[in-house]
């Protein structure tokens, strides 16, 4: 009978739990929080590419032919991305009657995409390169840069060999014929009929299809037309460093020279004189930034200083790239005005990296390719190409 009553009594306390629980109100859920405009926003976009400033190496130097390679000139192609660049290759020949002695093996030499080397072809000296977008040939200029010396401040003439003018080469075949200049001298003509001494770069006009060369040994800008006519644009034919309109105006030297599509202008770095001028199509000539005196300032142009520049570019916003070929850098001028250094120190090396971490070795010439937005550069002094971001954004 107790076992019985105890039994009940459990049941009756379970029973009285169970309803307890049952009858226990259920807390309120917790409502959801409302979506803020943080939660909602898109997030900041990733950088699509490398800081502006970072070099890389385009190609191995070692698939150069052997020899004192000198590398001049350089472009690319922005349909195909090959690049194009001249070599001037000396080769060191030992006989045991005659001693030793040298000869040229100068080519123009084709960098595929994935870094492959071939020569396309071959002819004396090449210099600065272009590619025509009217005609899809390639023009080379030609001649031996500073053939003449200069002793006790006279200018010493010696052989000045090379078709010193432009050769037109067909990218498809590696054919070519001498376009204008036949030799070394300083006359106005008609193609093969007029002379140039040590041609160093080339630039295009797309408005007009003239063609712009900085004729290196003469210290003259002359300008050729779409039929081949050669004519003096700037300069007076020595040395100097005067602004003016044509003859009146003067360079030492002239190495680079770009044609900029926002001021319809040109732009030369005169070499010598330590300076980057503008040439208008009209033949005024104005000295940009730099001074006749060596060094290497950033800042407003004014008081900016270079040492011995060769390459210059510009892009679609107004600004120029420059070579600053003894102070082993890249420099930028920007539209608005300030001199600043892209990539690159007073130090010499071949270091890749971003912007001052970066080494170059006397770089010289420089193309800028406005479908990725990047400075292809020869570093000439360490024999290979190199290749710098901008920052600019790839045209579309």
């Amino acid at each position: 009978m107790r076992r019985l009553l105890a039994t009940l009594a459990i049941a009756s306390f379970a029973l009285l739990l169970t309803g307890a629980a049952t009858s226990a109100p259920m807390p309120a859920a917790t409502p959801a929080p409302t979506p803020t405009a943080a939660s909602t926003a898109t997030p900041a976009p990733t950088p699509a590419g490398p800081p502006a400033g970072t070099v890389t190496a385009v190609v191995d130097p070692g698939l150069f032919t052997h020899g004192r390679n000198v590398l001049h000139g350089i472009a690319r192609d922005p349909k195909t991305g090959n690049i194009y660049v001249g070599v001037s290759n000396l080769l060191a020949h030992w006989n045991p009657i005659t001693g030793m002695s040298s000869s040229n093996d100068d080519s123009l030499r084709v960098i595929s995409p994935s870094g492959n080397v071939t020569r396309l072809t071959s002819f004396p000296y090449p210099n600065g390169i272009l590619i025509n977008p009217r005609d899809g040939m390639i023009y080379v200029a030609t001649g031996a840069i500073r053939c003449n010396e200069q002793v006790g401040g006279y200018t010493v003439s010696r052989h000045c060999p090379g078709t010193n003018g432009l050769v037109v080469v067909d990218p498809a075949t590696g054919n070519h014929h001498d376009y204008v200049g036949a030799g070394p001298g300083r006359t106005d003509a008609v193609g093969t009929n007029a002379r140039f001494t040590a041609v160093a770069e080339v630039a295009f006009d797309p408005d007009n299809g003239n063609m712009y060369v900085t004729d290196n040994e003469n210290h003259l800008i002359r300008q050729i037309a779409p039929d081949a006519t050669v004519t003096t644009l700037a300069g007076v034919g020595t040395r100097s460093s005067a602004d003016g309109v044509g003859a009146a105006a003067g360079f030492s030297g002239p190495r680079g020279i770009a044609y900029c599509a926002k001021e319809k202008s040109l732009y030369v770095a005169d070499r010598d004189n330590n300076e980057i001028r503008k040439v208008t199509l009209d033949g005024t000539v104005s000295t940009v930034a730099g001074t006749t005196s060596v060094g290497y300032v950033d800042g407003p142009v004014a008081s900016a200083r270079f040492d011995h520049p060769q390459g210059v570019a510009c892009d679609a916003a107004g600004d120029i790239f420059v070579a600053d070929t003894d102070n082993n850098t890249i420099r930028v001028i920007s539209a608005s005005g300030t001199v600043s250094t892209l990539a690159g120190a007073k130090a010499m090396g071949t270091v890749n990296g971003v912007g001052s971490e970066a080494r170059f070795a006397n770089p010289s010439d420089l193309w800028f390719d406005p479908s990725d937005g990047s400075l292809y550069i020869i570093d000439e002094g360490a024999n290979n190409i190199r290749k710098v971001t901008t920052g600019v954004a790839p045209a579309s």
